[in-house]
């Protein structure tokens, strides 16, 4: 998120800024790592669990854990090497991470079989048109430094968390049952701490004196999303589980057919 700069990591627990400044760089070091395993996980889900055609959801769905990891690792920078333009990455990052989930929510809320009977309020190709459209906006801010590249940046982050809220509440309601729906409920409350997180730091940013909360929620929101994050990839392995499960041998038992009882 846009917060004012912090100094260099001393290591001193006396000093608020460095408790801070450790705070955010273990925060970082979960949400990567929780990343990393969930894009690991997501790429077993689509290959070996995923029984129906979904090319374009998968790879909305890894460019999103993807920025999520670029998210982690461009914050890890900003805190130990300072330079103005990896925070301008994070920012980035996090916004391309909350829009390619969107995105892939979104597809998967339209896929067939149900959603053939569903009208697209936008055909496929405004898709494209919005990555685009966010692709320019975020280099342009990201080249040239002005007063807007905060705007545009909030502007992104609340149009981008809405809307995926929509479509997830959309797609768990038309896909309930399903390891769609199963895992847009693990990635939704993900979605919506990060939400959170853009709210009050908007609401902050223009209010004095409220620095120490803009941290906090940074803080335990971060936290939250890197513990969601790692929960979605437990429950694709625990999906995954279950299909091997149904070919184990260990877990039938010998029937017999002749009196109807299990020997």
């Amino acid at each position: 998120m846009v917060f004012a700069p912090i100094p260099s990591i001393t290591f001193d627990a006396s000093d608020p800024a460095a408790t801070v400044a450790i705070g955010r760089l273990f925060a970082y070091l979960a949400m990567g790592v929780a990343a990393v395993v969930l894009l690991y996980y997501a790429t077993i889900y689509v290959r070996d669990v995923l029984a129906v055609e979904a090319h374009t959801e998968q790879w909305y769905l890894l460019i999103g854990i993807g920025a999520a990891i670029v998210y982690a690792v461009a914050g890890i920078a900003s805190l130990l090497l300072e330079p103005d333009w990896i925070r301008r990455f994070v920012d980035g990052a996090i916004l391309f991470f909350i829009l390619f989930l969107a995105l892939a929510i979104r597809a998967m809320y339209h896929d067939q079989p149900t959603g053939g009977d569903r009208s697209r309020l936008l055909p496929v190709w405004a898709d494209y048109v919005v990555i685009v459209g966010f692709v320019a906006a975020w280099w342009g801010t990201f080249l040239v430094e002005t007063s807007s590249t905060r705007l545009v940046v909030a502007v992104g982050w609340v149009v981008t968390s809405a809307w995926a809220v929509l479509y997830g509440v959309r797609a768990v309601r038309v896909h309930e049952g399903t390891t769609f729906a199963a895992l847009t409920r693990h990635l939704l409350p993900a979605i919506v701490c990060v939400a959170a997180i853009v709210f009050v730091d908007l609401v902050t940013s223009y209010a004095t004196g409220y620095g120490a909360l803009a941290d906090a929620t940074w803080l335990v929101g971060t936290s939250l999303v890197a513990a969601f994050l790692f929960n979605t990839a437990v429950a694709i392995r625990q999906q995954g589980g279950e299909l091997e499960r149904l070919y184990d041998w260990t877990t039938w038992r010998e029937q017999s057919f002749d009196d109807g009882s299990l020997e």
